[in-house]
């Protein structure tokens, strides 16, 4: 079955949809991604082919191109439309809460809500994809990442229900039983239960990392934590800019954070906020991060790696 679903205008991006088509396909396997053109057998209902298409596959791509939003017919434009087949294509898939992502092709920017009919208005807060034709190889290659990305992590989560499914029944009946068969277990005291909560580790100070990115960078990153009285505050470096560390918390071995930064993909186009959110595990080797990035203009797939504690310098 499909994963990925191609809704695009023939008159405004037929190429470029086609061009995506083949790069997925390369990337994610044959059969990964329905484009009417090439998906739907003669003779078949169209509108029933695509409900059937949108209902089984793990993201929807809408290639946005110049004349996207304008394209029209008999004096009025195709979006406004309610039998338009883009317009249903796109009303069914934010309806069905699926990952809808705009990608901007041709020089085309994103819509502003205002722009759009009430139906397809959620498109506008969508985060957008970029492909460039200077660039298109390599924005491909993200795209095709985080899309694999999305979809392994969607199947390993079924797989893993899957799994555990027959052990939790087993494990209900199991306390059925103990519950049944053991006495009343007694009250812990007040001294049992502050023993079993878990103590924040120890990272105030300074960490050191090098990361790898997704497009084959790699840097050196510093991370600094400290406390101002209960509250967790620090930086942490992106790439060349420190930024400052926000709604810290560290509970037990986790540590969670989020930082800020600008992007801006050319200069015509605006700066565009990216969040960063880091989610570490503390162990005795350093910090195990797993770092996730969106709201930029490209979609970054989740990149891991160990930061560790900094040596301190001798004193001259």
């Amino acid at each position: 079955m499909s994963r990925i679903f191609i809704s695009y205008r023939r008159d405004d991006s037929a190429g470029f949809a086609g061009r995506l088509a083949d790069g997925l396909e390369a990337a994610l396997g044959a059969g990964g991604v329905f484009r009417d053109v090439d998906d739907i057998r003669p003779g078949e209902d169209f509108q029933a082919a695509i409900r059937h298409h949108l209902e089984n596959v793990d993201a929807v791509l809408v290639m946005i191109g110049p004349r996207w939003l304008t394209a029209g017919a008999a004096g009025g434009r195709r979006l406004d439309d309610a039998g338009d087949f883009v317009r249903m294509e796109i009303a069914t898939a934010l309806a069905s809460g699926k990952p809808v992502i705009p990608v901007l092709v041709g020089g085309a920017t994103m819509p502003a809500e205002a722009d759009l009919p009430a139906p397809l208005a959620g498109l506008a807060r969508r985060q957008a994809v970029v492909l460039s034709d200077d660039s298109w190889s390599a924005d491909l290659a993200r795209l095709a990442a985080a899309l694999g990305a999305r979809a392994s992590a969607r199947s390993a989560a079924t797989l893993g229900v899957r799994r555990w499914l027959p052990l939790l029944a087993a494990a209900g009946l199991g306390l059925a039983l103990a519950a049944w068969l053991l006495p009343m277990e007694q009250t812990p005291t007040t001294e049992d239960a502050g023993s079993a909560q878990a103590k924040p580790a120890d990272i105030v100070g300074r960490w050191t990392a090098r990361v790898k990115y997704d497009w084959g960078d790699q840097h050196d990153e510093v991370f600094e934590f400290k406390y101002l009285g209960t509250s967790l505050h620090g930086t942490a470096s992106y790439l060349t800019g420190r930024l400052t560390i926000e709604r810290a918390s560290l509970e037990g071995e986790w540590l969670r954070f989020v930082t800020r930064s600008q992007e801006m993909l050319g200069s015509d186009q605006p700066w565009k906020e990216v969040t960063h959110r880091y989610t570490g595990r503390v162990t005795a080797e350093g910090i195990h991060f797993t770092l996730e990035s969106g709201g930029g203009y490209t979609l970054h797939p989740p990149v891991e790696f160990m930061a560790r504690r900094a040596v301190a310098k001798p004193a001259p």
